[in-house]
C-alpha cells in the first residue's frame, strides 16, 4: 500500500546514502593491515617513508590546536577508501604528506573523528591546507600549486551538503508526524512535494556545475560517487568528454569511456531501444507503436513470486491512469506459453503483453540489461527513458507526479477505540 510517508522515507534513505564517501566505506581488515605496516615507519612527522619522493605531490597543513594527532591519506575508489600513507602533526599542529601517482587521483585526508578533507592529487600538486576542527564540524582553506580540481571538489561537496541538510530537515519533521491522522497525512504529502523539489534543484545545480568545468574529472566524480540520483545521458556524455580533454590516457577516462559504451543507450534521457515481440495471440507488438503515451516496461514472469505480488497494485494503478495517457508493456521472461497466459488471466493483467518465450535469454531482456525481475523502465511520450527501477510506492509517486493524483487505499484510517 502506497503512502507518502513510506515513499518519502525510502527516497530519503537513498539520497542520504549517496551524499558523501565516509570512513564506514573502508575495508577495515585491509586498512588495519596496511596501517600497521606504515605505522612502524613513523618515528616522527618527518620520518615518513615517502619523504624521499622528489617528483610527486606534497600536501602540507596545519590542524589548529591539534598537536600529535594521526593524519591518514586514502585514495577514493568505488565502495571503499584505499590506504596510501599516514603521519602525525607536530607540537604546532603542522604535518606533511608526500607521494607520487601515475595519474591524478581523488583522495580523502582523514583528520579528526573520521572527518575528511577531499583532494585531487597528481605529481605537480603542492597543496597547503589550514584546518579548523570544532564541535560543529570541519572547515579548511586551501592554497598552492595545481589545486584547481581540489578547489572544485570542495565547491561541489559544499553544494551537495546544502541539499543534504535540507533533506535532513524534512526527514526530522516527517519522523514526528502521525501519517494515520488527516492533518499528518496532508502534511506528509506536502513534505514529499518539497523533497522532489529539492532533488530536482539539486540535480540541476550539480549538472550546471559540471557544465562549467571544462577539461576536468569532476563530472566523472559526480557520476562515480552518485551525487546525481538519476544520472542522465547528458551528464554521462559531459563526463566522458571532459575526462578525455583533461587526460585521454587517465584510468578515470578509461572507466568513463567503458561506462559510456555499456550504459549510454539505457541512461535517463536516452531513446528507449525498440522491442517488437509476439503477443499472447501471436501478433507482434512494437514498443514504438505506443508512442504518444507514458509507457512502463514491466519485465516479469509467471514463476516470479515478487512479480505476482506486485501485480495487484499495478492493476489498480493501470486502471487509474490508463485514460490519462499511460500504458504498460509487459515483457515476460517465461518459456511456457500456457503458464504465461494463465498468469495474465489469473492476475487480471489487462494491459499489453509480449514475449519471445526465451526465459533469461529474452532478446528484450538482453537489450535492457535485465539481471533480475521484477524490473521496470518508464518511457515518456517521445520514447525517452525518464526513470528506471520504480516499483510499488515509488512508481505510484512518480505516476502521480507526472499524470495526476492517485488514490490506492492510502486514505487515513480511523484508529479503533
Amino acid at each position: 500500500m502506497w503512502t507518502p510517508m513510506k515513499t518519502f522515507r525510502t527516497l530519503f534513505c537513498v539520497i542520504i546514502s549517496f551524499a558523501m564517501v565516509q570512513c564506514t566505506n573502508l575495508n577495515a581488515e585491509k586498512v588495519k593491515k596496511d596501517f600497521d605496516t606504515w605505522i612502524a615507519n613513523l618515528v616522527s612527522p618527518h620520518s615518513n617513508s615517502l619523504d624521499l619522493v622528489t617528483d610527486g605531490y606534497v600536501v602540507r597543513g596545519n590542524i589548529k590546536n591539534k598537536p600529535n594527532i594521526a593524519i591518514r591519506l586514502f585514495e577514493m575508489t568505488p565502495g571503499k577508501l584505499v590506504f596510501i600513507d599516514s603521519t602525525f602533526t607536530d607540537k604546532k599542529g603542522d604535518f606533511v604528506v608526500k607521494g607520487s601517482t601515475k595519474d591524478m587521483i581523488f583522495c580523502a585526508l582523514s583528520i579528526v573523528d573520521k572527518q575528511m578533507v577531499y583532494l585531487a592529487l597528481d605529481n605537480s600538486t603542492q597543496a597547503d591546507i589550514n584546518v579548523d576542527v570544532t564541535a560543529s564540524g570541519l572547515t579548511y582553506s586551501l592554497t598552492g600549486k595545481n589545486i584547481e580540481e581540489s578547489l572544485g571538489l570542495k565547491e561541489l561537496l559544499k553544494l551537495n551538503e546544502t541539499f543534504v541538510s535540507s533533506i535532513k530537515i524534512l526527514e526530522t519533521e516527517a519522523a514526528s508526524i502521525d501519517p494515520n491522522s488527516e492533518p499528518g497525512y496532508s502534511r506528509m504529502g506536502k513534505l514529499q512535494e518539497q523533497y522532489y523539489d529539492i532533488i530536482a534543484n539539486r540535480n540541476e545545480t550539480i549538472v550546471n556545475f559540471a557544465k562549467g568545468r571544462g577539461p576536468s574529472f569532476l563530472p566523472f566524480f559526480i557520476l562515480q560517487y552518485n551525487l546525481i540520483q538519476e544520472p542522465t545521458i547528458e551528464l554521462l556524455t559531459l563526463a566522458r568528454d571532459a575526462s578525455v580533454k583533461a587526460n585521454p590516457n587517465s584510468r578515470y577516462t578509461k572507466i568513463i569511456e567503458t561506462r559510456y559504451a555499456e550504459e549510454a543507450m539505457l541512461m535517463i534521457g536516452a531513446e528507449a531501444p525498440e522491442i517488437d515481440l509476439p503477443q499472447p495471440n501471436g501478433e507482434d507488438l512494437s514498443l514504438k507503436s505506443l508512442r504518444g503515451k507514458y509507457v512502463l516496461l514491466d519485465f516479469w514472469a509467471s514463476w516470479c513470486g515478487p512479480c505476482r505480488k506486485e501485480n495487484p497494485n499495478n492493476v489498480k494503478m493501470y486502471k487509474h491512469f490508463k485514460d490519462k495517457g499511460f500504458e504498460i508493456y509487459g515483457i515476460s521472461l517465461d518459456q511456457d506459453p500456457n503458464r504465461w497466459k494463465a498468469a495474465i488471466e489469473k492476475d487480471s493483467l489487462i494491459w499489453k503483453h509480449v514475449s519471445d518465450l526465451q526465459g533469461w535469454g529474452s532478446s528484450a531482456g538482453k537489450t535492457y540489461g535485465i539481471r533480475s525481475i521484477p524490473s521496470t523502465v518508464l518511457i515518456d511520450p517521445m520514447g525517452k527513458i525518464i526513470a528506471k527501477g520504480l516499483r510499488g510506492e515509488e512508481l505510484a509517486a512518480k505516476l502521480d507526479e507526472i499524470l495526476g493524483s492517485i488514490e490506492i487505499d492510502n486514505t487515513p484510517k480511523q484508529q479503533s477505540k
